[in-house]
């Protein structure tokens, strides 16, 4: 009695999780009879009932499986054990709401050997569940001991195992939600049942051992077996390695579409990685703010065989060489482990990133062409559209592909080593879907970071960021797919098709392999390329090419090659083609590629000639107030701004709207920054921008300026404009057909160039005149379409703007 009245808040927990749709519990019509009862065996639920009834746990699905023989050890061996064993004992399996229950016999059968099960599968102790693979011939389960049981199907029926994948699938989700999202009876319930006067003792270490068996919220107490597994059994500690139990799924993240992210996403492969980890191993980590060394190899052959995306927060960011959740540590006398307070924070680390990219003003929109990292040789375009780059942008959300951009920005202006890596955008679009923008920007810092940190000149680079790295990573790949057979034939057939083996290299290499896998296959060779580095895309690019040999040698023309090419991965989406592509991936035994000579292999990776004009990717760094510019224009005149300017910042320093329209007065606030070089804007009513460029601010002259008291040269200054027409902001450089280039005075006003201003701004500091200039060869700035460009056209200003470099 006493037992049944401390349960009543156990009932009704269960009761409302029933009603939400999250049952923990469906043991009968009385779902805290089988806990309150005095009968000590608490599966007596799956008992057969007097008279042959059936056992009050209701069956969800039930029928007549084949156990194949349990291995001894471990759950992995014993996995490659029960590969493909057809022998094994015929059972009857009754899944129920809670467990799936194995019998000798049906319950109810006259022999008798129904009346109870011989073993029995709690829900709430599984593991790892897979076989829902299309064509799976297997149903293998893993619980918390390291146990693996393997059924597979006596009838003929097809899709019997699919169903009964299914089925076991669908209630193992819904203990999975409930010990996630429910939380209804935990370990510190139980602690406020244990605290009650009547429920001292033993009758409250029984109900205790009652709740946590059955409860899906709850960890099951069960032993554990003998047995060894690299990483697994290192990170023990002489203790029996527990597969990790938690959730395969990763956290709601707004930078990814769930839908899309899930359309993706296979099950199966998700519970195949996570069977390849441990409680303990995991347990181990998230004490780590670096991985230790002692354990790096058995980390590393862990993590080939991937992880599932819940593991990918604590797992992915050690591979990189730095925790991006900061560690649990135990401090003396405590009972429990805090969170890190040295931790490195990605949030104030990504602020500080962006305040050294941006300035104090983050850009609200980035519009293409942004940073790709491809410029510089022949074959690739020098700024090509983000989604021409990044195969897999389709499955992030608008906020997502804005944070993209954000970042790869961040990089091109705070590192100057990245010269040519179409991969690193790639990498930043696999990680954000896991991560925030800060830890992504926070694993890209470290990775980054390493590379430039060279200890072993004959270790192969940890992140190919330069021309002569793919270059040298495509001879590599060329050289290694002609030593072994069936590589060597490929290579073959493709030259005898005319396509240059080295260029179809580079291709392959530049962005990872991106470009031919799915996203879930690209996700394992980013999780080995974290902790191995770059020698990773090369291994998986030569089993690409074994796999797909035997299809490259039939291609009949050196257009079905390349298509053929384009899409080398495709398929490889599942647990089983993964896994093959893994392992012939790391059973390439590769040279050094520091013994590779330089010489360029191709066309396709020479540089591009000089007459090509490159791309420059360049933003100032702006702070409040920032002024009425548009970021384009900026990104478009900052790049004409020499390159001994772009280190100083663009400071606001006058404006009508703040200062007034006292030509005096902006004058006298131009000469308390006389040193400074100049940036003006000058803004139309009709939606116009032009202004100019001057290694000088505006100085009171009597006539023009003499460029001979100027310290900086005068060829440096232009004149730009961005008309709403078109949306273009284009340039005009200094000429030299005359030495024109300013006059300021109170009474005329402000000029910029010379036979013909450029700009011309009235002493009213309201009105403005633009015509040719022959200082800039430059047309009327503001020349409507259809009109003459050598006529003068006066205008005027709804804003006009000087920012001082300094």
């Amino acid at each position: 009695p006493a037992w049944r009245q401390r349960l009543g808040a156990a009932s009704s927990v269960r009761a409302r999780a029933e009603a939400e749709g999250m049952p923990c519990c469906c043991i009968g019509s009385k779902p805290a009879e089988p806990l309150a009862s005095d009968d000590e065996d608490p599966l007596r639920i799956f008992y057969e009932q007097p008279g042959g009834e059936q056992p009050i746990a209701r069956s969800v699905k039930d029928g007549w499986l084949c156990l194949s023989p349990t291995a001894e050890g471990l759950w992995s061996k014993a996995m490659q054990r029960l590969a493909g064993h057809a022998n094994g004992r015929r059972i009857f399996c009754r899944l129920t709401a809670d467990a799936l229950s194995l019998y000798e016999e049906p319950p109810g059968s006259k022999s008798g050997k129904g009346r109870r099960p011989f073993e029995v599968i709690f829900i709430s102790s599984i593991s790892a569940l897979l076989g829902r693979e299309p064509g799976s011939e297997c149903i293998q389960i893993i619980n918390a001991r390291g146990v693996l049981y393997e059924f597979r199907s006596l009838s003929s029926v097809p899709g019997e195992i699919k169903a009964w994948s299914t089925a076991i699938a669908d209630r193992l989700a819904r203990f999975r939600q409930a010990q996630r999202q429910s939380h209804r009876i935990t370990k510190s319930a139980l602690q406020v049942f244990a605290e009650v006067k009547k429920t001292r003792g033993v009758r409250c270490r029984k109900l205790r051992r009652r709740i946590v068996r059955l409860m899906p919220c709850c960890e099951p107490l069960v032993g554990l077996e003998q047995s060894r597994w690299s990483l697994l059994s290192r990170l023990s500690f002489g203790k029996e390695p527990r597969p990790f139990k938690g959730p395969r799924e990763g956290q709601q993240n707004s930078l990814v579409d769930a839908g899309k992210l899930a359309e993706v996403t296979d099950p199966e492969l998700q519970e195949a990685q996570g069977a390849h980890w441990s409680e303990q191993a995991v347990r181990f980590l998230t004490y780590c703010p670096h991985l230790p060394q002692e354990v790096e190899k058995d980390f590393q052959l862990a993590l080939r065989m991937g992880c599932p995306d819940g593991l990918k927060r604590l797992v992915w960011p050690l591979a990189a060489g730095e925790a991006v959740m900061a560690p649990r540590v135990v401090k003396e006398g405590a009972k429990h482990f805090v969170a890190s307070s040295t931790h490195r924070d990605p949030v104030a680390f990504y602020n500080g990133v962006c305040r050294r990219a941006f300035g104090d003003v983050r850009p609200d929109r980035l519009d293409d062409p942004v940073p790709t990292f491809c410029q510089g040789i022949k074959g690739m375009d020098e700024a090509p559209p983000l989604r021409h780059v990044v195969r897999h942008l389709g499955i992030m959300s608008p906020e997502g592909e804005e944070a993209l951009r954000r970042l790869l920005w961040c990089v091109q202006l705070t590192c100057t080593n990245v010269e040519f890596c179409p991969f690193l955008p790639n990498l930043m679009a696999t990680l954000l879907p896991f991560f925030s923008e800060a830890e992504t920007m926070l694993i890209i810092t470290n990775i980054l970071r390493q590379a430039e940190k060279v200890e072993d000149p004959d270790a192969p680079p940890r992140i190919i960021w330069s021309r002569v790295q793919i270059n040298k990573q495509a001879k590599l790949f060329v050289l290694e797919a002609k030593k072994k057979q069936l590589t060597a034939e490929a290579i073959s057939r493709l030259e005898e098709l005319g396509l240059d083996s080295h260029a179809v290299a580079v291709e392959l290499l530049q962005d990872g392999l991106c470009h031919c896998l799915p996203f879930r296959a690209f996700c394992r060779v980013v999780g080995s390329f974290l902790c191995e580095g770059s020698e990773v895309m090369l291994r998986y690019g030569l089993a690409l090419f074994q796999l797909r040999s035997a299809d490259l040698v039939a291609c009949g023309t050196a257009e079905e090659a390349r298509k053929l090419l384009a899409s080398l991965g495709e398929g490889c989406c599942t647990t089983t083609s993964i896994d093959a592509l893994t392992k012939a991936a790391f059973s390439f035994r590769v040279r050094i590629m520091t013994r590779v000579d330089e010489a360029w292999g191709s066309d396709y990776v020479s540089p591009k000639t000089a007459r090509a004009a490159p791309h420059v990717f360049c933003r100032p760094r702006l702070f409040p107030p920032r002024g009425h510019c548009p970021d384009a224009v900026w990104e478009v005149v900052w790049a004409w701004v020499p390159t001994w300017c772009r280190v100083l910042d663009p400071h606001l320093i006058y404006t009508p709207s703040s200062q007034g329209t006292s030509l005096r007065t902006c004058l006298e606030v131009c000469k308390k920054h006389q040193d400074s070089p100049m940036i003006f804007f000058t803004y139309t009513r009709e939606g116009d921008i032009i202004g100019g460029f001057s290694p000088v601010v505006w100085v009171r002259t009597s006539g023009y300026l003499k460029l001979t008291n100027l310290r900086r040269s005068p060829e440096d200054a232009f004149v730009f404009r961005r008309l709403k027409s078109d949306g273009k902001t284009q340039v005009w450089t200094w000429s030299g057909l005359n030495e024109l280039l300013m006059n300021a005075s109170e009474l005329h006003g402000l000029t910029f160039g010379g036979d013909g201003s450029a700009v011309y701004i009235h002493k009213d500091m309201v009105n403005a005149t633009t015509r040719a200039c022959a200082s800039f060869s430059s047309p009327t700035l503001v020349a409507p379409p259809g009109t003459d460009p050598d006529k003068d056209v006066d205008f005027e200003m709804l804003s006009f703007e000087i920012f001082a470099l300094h």
